[in-house]
């Protein structure tokens, strides 16, 4: 006989007589009588009835027992682990790339640009979260530890890629509402001011192995920049506002006085190692070209002055980028003649 078999069988005898399985009501209240003389209680008692103090009881024994134990116990786990990790992130927020905690704290950055509700709100916290990276620069070329490139070169990357996602975002707010972008941008233009400051203060003490590395970072900062002016100049031209213009004159004075100071440096540069050459009897033809051209530049700052308080500011800010990329080029050749007077010497 198969266990199928076995199990039709027992249903079908599970209320037999024979294995006291009848259970008609006649025979059920023949049971209760005897069951009720043996125990010396009266077999016809009637239901009682409940009052409300007997649902007041019972009621409050569920409360106490069934929901709120355990209520009580999930809400102590979830303050445990809650309060843990609220003290855990606190604490990585001084940690750098390579710290235990720093995980949470990029962790804890990631889960804030998913739960942030519009573009402008993602850009504004790349931003704060780019200014951390730099920071974070900070402390690990003033610490004593050891590691210092690798540890500068991941938060550098890391700078990059926010750097980046904050160009992304503007760029997308630009397309969708260019009304919200210059807002956005002014916020993005002052960022890109405190971030080269903070970049050139540290430059000094970063190890010669991530000074590459440092150098990306800025010249990531500058393109930053370009793209909020970008943005800028297009709101202005779309609709002229106020906050707009007093915002493109304020950037184009600071890259004004960067340009002078970058020419100023040059030519003195250039008369150290001169004089430096000449001490020797040595004279390089090379030195009065680079002067030449170095010096040039006055003409085109005046020219993009003239632009700009003509009304063309998107040109004289186009005139401004030439002039850098040429005197970029004077500076390399510069530092060139450096290393070889070095090296001579």
């Amino acid at each position: 006989m198969t266990n199928k078999e076995v199990e039709q069988l027992l249903r079908s005898v599970k209320d037999a007589p024979e294995f006291g399985g009848d259970y008609s009501d006649a025979r059920m209240d023949v049971v209760w009588q005897k069951v009720a003389a043996q125990i010396g209680i009266d077999p016809n008692l009637e239901p009682k009835a409940l009052t409300w103090r007997d649902y007041y009881e019972y009621y409050s024994w569920k409360l106490s027992h069934v929901w709120l134990q355990p209520m009580s116990v999930a809400m102590s786990a979830f303050a445990l682990i809650f309060g843990g990790w609220v003290t855990t992130v606190n604490a990585s927020f001084d940690s750098v790339p390579g710290d235990v905690l720093y995980p949470v704290k990029l962790v804890t950055e990631r889960v804030q640009i998913t739960l942030a509700t519009s573009g402008e709100q993602r850009a504004k916290l790349h931003a704060e979260f780019a200014g951390r990276r730099l920071d974070e620069i900070n402390s690990i070329t003033s610490s004593s530890g050891s590691d210092k490139d690798t540890r500068v070169k991941a938060a550098v990357d890391g700078f990059k890629q926010e750097i980046a996602s904050v160009n992304d975002e503007l760029m997308n707010i630009q397309i969708s509402d260019p009304s919200q972008a210059a807002s956005l941008a002014m916020i993005v233009d002052q960022k890109t001011d405190e971030y080269e400051a903070t970049i050139n203060q540290s430059e000094p003490s970063v190890p010669e192995g991530s000074k590459t590395d440092v150098a990306e970072a800025l010249d990531a900062v500058q393109q930053t920049n370009s793209q909020a002016v970008n943005a800028i100049v297009d709101s202005n031209e779309a609709d002229n506002q106020p906050q707009t213009e007093e915002s493109l004159q304020q950037n184009f004075q600071d890259q004004l006085n960067d340009t002078n100071t970058r020419v100023a440096l040059s030519l003195g540069r250039l008369t150290v190692i001169e004089s430096a050459l000449a001490k020797r009897g040595i004279s390089n033809p090379l030195i009065a070209t680079i002067r030449v051209d170095v010096s040039s530049h006055d003409a085109a700052v005046h020219a993009a002055m003239s632009t700009f308080a003509a009304g063309g500011y998107r040109a004289a800010f186009d005139q401004l980028s030439d002039i850098d990329a040429r005197l970029s080029v004077a500076e390399d050749r510069i530092t060139q003649l450096e290393i070889e007077l070095t090296t001579g010497l």
